[in-house]
């Protein structure tokens, strides 16, 4: 069984970066969404705490991505 995170259909972040061939965005998505730091995820937090969906933006570690 291939263990990922419950939300990473519906992640702004995920759905806005998996396609971008940056191996910053590959570690993150592989790490958080699909690996050790699943239940860390400050993104999952976010949307557990304030009842929203964070910035497509905010990185999994809680970071925004300054454009």
């Amino acid at each position: 069984m291939d263990e990922h995170c419950e939300l990473l259909e519906t992640c702004g972040f995920f759905k806005k970066y998996k396609v971008i061939d940056d191996l910053v965005c590959e570690e993150l998505i592989a790490t958080y969404y699909k690996g050790p730091k699943m239940n860390e995820c400050k993104r999952k937090q976010y949307r557990t705490d304030q009842g929203l969906l964070p910035s497509d933006d905010m990185l999994p570690t809680g970071e925004m991505i300054a454009e």
